[in-house]
């Protein structure tokens, strides 16, 4: 049975088309849709699930089910009026990512955890109580954010000679994580800097000592004492943040496998939970 998930947010939509036994396997397609300025988050959607019923016609196999997950009320608002010949279930964005790490026993059934969404306009934090499938606080807040960090990798570098662009930094941070050294050219093919991760690590410390402060007030706000934080969204394939944040908070921090599809792999198991 093949399904569509959505994981959306204010920086777009990313979207997969995968069966329903196997969401943490590779999906069949994906799309990953940036929002453009004075575009509505249910037209940026509708482009990214459109492509992938194209490919689900393709295979001569219908889509079943689809499900979108939001992170805000005005969100499941505004796409709650959208005109779609293709309709979708609207899931909690927080429900759609504890569906998915249950499915894939990330996370056990009892106790709490912390959920960690570090997105590209912002970071999400939410406390759960496991037992419950509730959460007990949460916090966003966008000072901490990979648009911010990708900004502070562009600078550092256009400090050294290279001019890169966005893509060109969020790419070199992510290369980051499995070497820690990047040759980095600039974007006119002039410039040469090695950056390390080291490097990186020091123009990150800032910020990543104020996601720490908001980790930990959300956790005491919440009077619940986490075992785990799980750390999701595009920000969590950074290693530098995963292993700053276990060693400042002192809790096992896990990262699931792409973990800015798990959203969308959560709201694709929901879309048949909500036919019951």
């Amino acid at each position: 049975m093949l399904v569509v998930g959505v994981g959306a947010g204010a920086h777009g939509a990313r979207a997969i088309l995968t069966y329903l036994d196997s969401p943490h396997r590779a999906p069949i397609a994906s799309r990953t849709v940036r929002r453009q300025r004075g575009q509505t988050l249910a037209s940026t959607i509708a482009a990214g699930v459109s492509a992938l019923h194209t490919t689900a016609s393709k295979l001569a196999v219908p889509v079943a089910y689809s499900a979108i997950a939001y992170r805000q009320t005005e969100d499941a608002d505004a796409l709650s009026t959208r005109r779609d010949p293709r309709p979708s279930w609207l899931v909690h964005e927080t429900a759609a990512q504890l569906r998915y790490l249950r499915f894939t026993g990330t996370v056990p059934s009892h106790g709490a955890t912390v959920l960690c969404d570090l997105g590209s306009t912002g970071m999400t934090v939410s406390v759960l109580d496991l037992s419950a499938g509730a959460t007990v606080a949460s916090r966003r807040t966008s000072t901490f954010c990979g648009d911010d960090l990708d900004h502070l990798v562009r600078r550092h570098l256009a400090e050294n000679g290279v001019r890169t662009d966005v893509d060109a930094s969020r790419s070199i941070k992510e290369q980051l994580s499995g070497s820690g050294v990047v040759s980095a050219h600039g974007a006119d093919g002039t410039g040469q800097h090695v950056f390390t991760r080291r490097d990186f690590e020091g123009i990150i410390s800032g910020p990543v000592r104020y996601a720490t402060m908001v980790v930990e007030q959300t956790i005491a706000l919440s009077g619940a004492k986490p075992a785990s934080i799980v750390l999701l969204g595009g920000g969590a394939n950074v290693a530098s943040i995963g292993a700053a944040f276990e060693k400042r908070l002192g809790l096992r921090t896990l990262v699931p496998g792409r973990p800015e599809l798990v959203s969308a792999r959560g709201a694709a198991l929901l879309s048949v939970d909500q036919q019951g």
